[in-house]
């Protein structure tokens, strides 16, 4: 048996290149039918869900197909017999008798019982009848062809804004329904009043007529349909930014659009025939309804355009100006602030406009006439102040928001301020004034920024003297006191021109600057104060006050506290500078900040008798300050010359006896060196006398070295 050289190892089964070539093709189309194989198992094994579902869906169609064929032949089978009797000439009432009782198919004789079944001549004339009915439709198919296009026709004139074509259409459906739907239900109800029997030919056009209503009333439904999407477009239109031809273009629309309702109501009146319907009351709550759609269109508007005070694009400037410097936050600041009041404005802008435009488009049916109802009038009213109501409550809960997180320096609070009471006054233009509602939102903004400007320096002075207190040192506590004057009060020494100094802006003690903290702590409160003085509300000034006395008691607590912590023993560093500054710090504070800030302060509201009173009650302590610094100086003048002279004294005697001293040892220094001038020339008279006595005894006198020289030099040591 021959084996198959596909079988066979390829280096052994390959003779040659073209034999090769044909293995290599085979084995490749061997392995892509291997591949389709498993695809197609594999997309089997995917889909068959979908070809179960597929064969119980034919299975299901091939048993609904063999239902419909039985039903239909059931159906059509006597009609088939009926036709063909009625066709036969022979054909005649008894032969059916007959054929009936030898007959056992039950139902079809059941089906044929009671009915009569007319000659040739007469189904050929009712045939004729049908013919020429359609005939006549056939020339007529141009109109009914327009007349079942009116849908699409007012469908395309919506959607191209053709309002009055559309309105046209709208009619047009009325007249349709009053002619062909009314009428003909009108003549049916007589008819079945005059003859309640009824022969076959009233049955037939009834039923002909019941069609024709069938067509006509589809058209008119249809048209219903668009009518509501009409007045969907025209309230969507509303919600745009409209002008006011535009808008009474609107408004003009859908009054027209209750006309036509109004019109279809007046002949369901007519068709019920009852005296119920009160038309005036229709007219007026569908006049109620358009205001309200106006106004609920209108307020979408607004929202749209107002939606972005203070958020995305807010969050967006914040986030760029925390990436960049200090020039960023300022800027971000800034667009912030900007946002904020072109956000007011253009609510404000909006808002007057849609006023505007309610009372120039439904003022004339505020007049209320003798056949409407009374109170029209002051129910469109109280409509337009309720929306009013809502949308500047509205404006108020969003500005209130907005400047909470947003504005955080007085200058901004001021802008907003102002627009808004700019929009408050424009809006009292048509009696909805609410400027008395914005000090409630800004006056408490305002206290929490001049607050925390003050808390702000507490704080920084609290850190401060914590953090000298766990180093142990006392430097940054200490500063050098400067004076404007040789009083060293750093006050005018004028009475008068200090209290008119003071009566204005009271100038600030120049001894704080020996003690840094509280010149710092001073300074914040002053800057406080100047954001106070960029927007100053009068309701605010009981709130300052009251957060200026916590102040007040908060800075006596953080004194009163470091002292008791550096009067605590062990404490390490420079304890007993520590608690002598904080000592007198505690002191200044009570005897010379506190009245000054609250001077300043009621100074900054406004309270020119207080600062008066302040300024001469400083001016005098000042004055006494001065007095006692006098005589002080001259005291001390006094002791200076007294402690000058003393030395002067103690200094001429010291050089008196420095002088002594310096004769006695001159004298003695000069009584030493005669005394030793004495000795020398006495020695030399010895040495002389010596010399003579040895000359005379030797017979040659020796050439030797000179002893003056050595006795010279050693009587100079000496």
């Amino acid at each position: 048996m021959a084996t198959d050289p596909l079988d066979t190892p390829i280096a052994t089964a390959i003779p040659s290149s073209s034999s090769a070539y044909e293995a290599d093709e085979r084995i490749a189309a061997r392995h892509a039918v291997s591949l389709a194989d498993e695809k197609w198992r594999t997309l089997c094994t995917q889909h068959a869900s979908t070809f179960v579902a597929a064969e119980r869906r034919s299975v299901a169609i091939q048993k609904s197909l063999q239902e419909l064929l039985v039903t239909i032949e059931v159906e059509t089978k006597p009609s088939v017999k009926k036709v063909g009797r009625a066709l036969d000439p022979n054909y005649s009432g008894e032969d059916d008798d007959n054929e009936g009782e030898g007959k056992d198919d039950d139902e079809e004789e059941g089906e044929d019982d009671g009915v009569p079944i007319q000659p040739a001549s007469a189904l050929l004339a009712d045939l004729a009848e049908k013919h020429r009915l359609r005939r006549r439709t056939l020339m007529q198919h141009s109109s009914l062809l327009e007349l079942l296009e009116l849908p699409s026709l007012m469908d395309a004139c919506v959607r191209s804004s053709l309002y009055e074509d559309a309105l046209s259409i709208a009619g047009f459906a009325n007249t349709l329904e009053r002619r062909h739907l009314m009428e003909g239900s009108s003549s049916s109800s007589s008819g079945k009043v005059s003859d309640k029997k009824g022969d076959g030919k009233n049955q037939n056009d009834q039923s002909q007529w019941n069609k024709k209503g069938d067509v006509v009333a589809g058209v008119v439904s249809e048209i219903r349909r668009r009518e509501a999407d009409l007045r969907r477009m025209l309230i969507h239109r509303l919600r745009q930014d409209v002008t006011m031809p535009q808008c009474l273009e609107v408004v003009t629309a859908l009054r027209r659009l209750n006309g036509v309702e109004l019109e279809r109501r007046n002949n369901s009146k007519r068709k019920s025939s009852s005296a119920d319907h009160d038309l005036e009351g229709v007219h007026a709550a569908m006049e109620m309804r358009l205001q309200v759609d106006f106004l609920e269109a209108r307020d979408c508007w607004i929202e749209g355009g107002v939606t972005k005070i203070g958020s995305a694009q807010a969050a967006a400037v914040a986030a760029a100006s925390s990436s960049s410097g200090d020039k960023g936050s300022s800027s971000g600041t800034s667009a912030q602030a900007e946002q904020i009041l072109d956000g007011v404005e253009r609510y404000r802008t909006r808002c007057f406009e849609i006023v505007t435009q309610f009372l120039a488009i439904f003022r004339g049916s505020f007049a209320p006439s003798p056949s409407s109802s009374s109170n029209n009038h002051d129910h469109s009213f109280s409509l337009l102040s309720m929306w009013t109501a809502r949308r500047i409550q509205t404006f108020l809960t969003t500005l209130s928001s907005n400047i909470v997180t947003h504005v955080n320096d007085t200058a901004t609070l001021r802008d907003a301020l102002d627009a808004a009471s700019f929009f408050a006054s424009s809006m009292g233009r048509v009696g909805a004034d609410f400027q008395p509602m914005l000090a409630p939102i800004f006056e408490p903004r305002l206290t929490e920024m001049i607050i925390g400007h003050w808390h702000d320096g507490l704080n920084g002075m609290i850190e401060t003297l914590k953090a000298c207190r766990d180093a142990g040192i006392a430097g940054p506590l200490f500063g050098t006191e400067t004076t404007s004057n040789k009083d060293g009060t750093g006050r005018s020494g004028n009475l008068d021109g200090f209290e008119i100094q003071s009566s204005r802006t009271p100038a600030p003690p120049r001894k704080l600057l020996a003690l840094p903290p509280l010149a710092r702590f001073l300074n914040a409160y002053l800057g406080g104060l100047n954001e106070l003085r960029r927007c100053l509300l009068p309701g605010a000034s009981p709130a300052i006050r009251s957060g200026q006395s916590k102040l007040v008691a908060d800075a006596k607590m953080a004194l009163q506290a470091n002292e008791r912590a550096v009067l605590t023993p062990g404490l390490r560093g420079e304890a007993a500078r520590l608690r002598e500054v904080a000592s007198k710090m505690k002191s200044e504070f009570d005897n010379c900040l506190e009245p000054y800030m609250t001077g300043c302060l009621e100074v900054a509201l406004g309270n020119v008798d207080y600062a008066m009173k302040q300024a001469k009650v400083v001016a005098l302590a000042a004055e006494k300050v001065r007095l006692a610094a006098e005589k002080l100086k001259a005291e001390e003048e006094t002791l200076a010359k007294a402690e000058a002279d003393a030395i002067e004294k103690a200094k001429s005697e010291a050089e008196a006896l420095e002088k002594a001293k310096a004769d006695a040892i001159e004298k003695a220094n000069a009584d030493a060196l005669e005394k030793e001038a004495a000795e020398r020339i006495a020695e030399e008279t010895v040495q002389d006398e010596l010399g003579q006595s040895d000359a005379g005894s030797s017979p040659e006198p020796q050439p030797i070295a000179d002893p003056d020289l050595f006795d010279d030099d050693d009587d100079d040591m000496y």
